[in-house]
């Protein structure tokens, strides 16, 4: 399956906090906070691949640690309230915080559940702090208004996802069809129910189809757009 090429969450989860820890030691406060990539893509498109790139060109290129924020990561963030704790407290204010959800970033939307304000509060405190890939999770909509974030999307024919999905997954392409149509509609439902939006094209600094461009080529240009 898929999870079996990511490395450990437990482990990633240790090293951003080592790295936490050091920022907070090494940096003066009101430093601007540094540059944060969102990665949205269609099911199928290969955004755990694409984030490992940019991590990899990124690190070299600012001499910094950047962080890749999965599904897994960010449930496991979740998950922790010793961790929870700390991304609150870097936050500062957090019912000021969720009151700016209701008001500002998504007066409309449909949930008003405490799991969508851990959701949005975690993703926030995240991008925030910068040096952050951060994947799905509807992360673009949720960071669309902090200078600081970079949004991105992947896209491709339904063919090239299932081929894709099929390769990575180690399914038969059939059954992998399937999913991708079935896991792109509960990401389309999730966006629409949680927060009121959908995968529109100027939610985006651009959009790369996955299918036509190499991965390395994407992360390069990303790298190219943020400025670094």
């Amino acid at each position: 399956m898929p999870n079996q090429l990511i490395p450990s969450v437990e482990k990633r989860i240790s090293s951003w906090m080592e790295i936490q820890k050091k920022r907070q030691e090494q940096e003066m406060e009101g430093t601007p906070p540094k540059a944060t990539v969102t990665v949205s893509r269609e099911f199928g498109c290969e955004g755990y691949p694409l984030a490992a790139a940019l991590k990899e060109k990124l690190d070299k290129k600012t001499g910094q640690i950047w962080t890749i924020f999965d599904n897994r990561f960010v449930d496991k963030l979740m998950e922790d309230h010793e961790i929870s704790k700390h991304l609150v407290k870097s936050f500062g204010d957090r019912a000021r915080y969720l009151d700016y959800i209701a008001s500002t970033l998504f007066p409309n939307r449909v949930s008003d559940t405490e799991a969508f304000n851990l959701l949005a509060e975690t993703i926030y405190s995240i991008a925030r702090q910068g040096s952050a890939i951060i994947i799905e999770r509807g992360a673009f909509a949720i960071t669309r208004n902090l200078p600081n974030c970079f949004n991105f999307r992947l896209i491709a024919s339904l063919d090239y996802r299932a081929a894709s999905y099929s390769r990575r997954a180690g399914i038969g392409e059939e059954e992998a069809r399937k999913l991708v149509v079935e896991k792109e509609q509960d990401r389309t439902r999730f966006l629409s129910d949680f927060l009121n939006c959908s995968f529109d094209q100027d939610s985006f600094h651009m959009i790369f189809n996955n299918g036509k461009l190499p991965i390395e080529k994407i992360a390069d240009t990303i790298i190219g757009v943020i400025g670094l």
